[in-house]
């Protein structure tokens, strides 16, 4: 019995030194999770409280409402970007660069879902997607209060064409509103369309004296009133006026 109630006594004592142990830990553990915790705190007090200055409008923003590309850094407010980018768009232009003069980055809409409104991205993409298109591929609706592209694939010839659009029948071949009462041949050879190739071949003609250079990817022709050679076209593409070739970083033109 003596045993037996030393041993308990013994037992007790361990299990008293354990839970000491136990909740001196537990006072640790915590201790250190206060310490991580209001490092963290502190530490995302000074990111948040850190400002930049925008390169647009050059106000100091704190970081929650700065904007920066991962390919190239440089700040800009939210407010700022979202107008530059609405700006570009309005300009039908497909590729929208960084603010910054100095830099050749692009944007892309996912970097600026967050930031814009959905119908500013829907159109972005919608000139992203018209840009990747050929010329040749393009067929717009004749009604002028509709316009809307549609792709000709090539697969087969297509004359009578409903728009998806507005609804209304036109003919895919001349790119004129329906002509129900006569063949496609003869509505070419009629009066207003040889008019019409003639405006044409004047334009081409004015083009060619005035050595107005044309895009090397939508095929365009731009009219240079100033500036040096380098040309942004609406559709992304930079050109040599001069030449008519890629824009490429270093480029030296070999036409006098």
């Amino acid at each position: 019995m003596t045993r037996s109630s030393t041993s308990l006594s013994t037992n007790n004592h361990a299990n008293a030194i354990q839970n000491t142990m136990k909740r001196k830990s537990l006072a640790a553990d915590s201790d250190n999770e206060k310490k991580k915790t209001k490092k963290a705190t502190t530490s995302y007090q000074r990111k948040s409280s850190k400002s930049f200055n925008c390169g647009i409008c050059f106000d100091s923003v704190t970081v929650s409402k700065i904007f920066t590309n991962t390919s190239c850094n440089h700040p800009f407010c939210t407010n700022c970007i979202s107008k530059y980018v609405n700006v570009q768009i309005n300009k039908n232009a497909a590729k929208v660069t960084c603010p910054n003069p100095e830099c050749s980055v692009e944007l892309k809409p996912q970097h600026l879902q967050s930031s814009l409104p959905n119908q500013v991205i829907v159109e972005w993409e919608s000139a992203i997607c018209e840009s990747s298109i050929s010329l040749k591929q393009k067929i717009y609706c004749p009604y002028k209060n509709c316009s809307v592209m549609l792709v000709n694939d090539g697969v087969e010839v297509v004359t009578s064409c409903e728009c998806p659009s507005c609804h209304r029948l036109f003919c895919a071949q001349c790119k004129v509103p329906w002509h129900a009462n006569m063949s496609c041949g003869r509505f070419q050879n009629s009066t207003k369309v040889r008019d019409e190739k003639e405006l044409n071949e004047k334009f081409m003609d004015l083009a060619k004296r005035k050595k107005w250079q044309t895009c090397p990817k939508c095929s365009m022709h731009v009219q240079r009133n100033g500036g040096c050679e380098h040309i942004s076209c609406r559709c992304g593409c930079s050109f040599c006026y001069k030449c008519g070739k890629d824009w490429k970083h270093g480029h030296v033109c070999n036409r006098s």
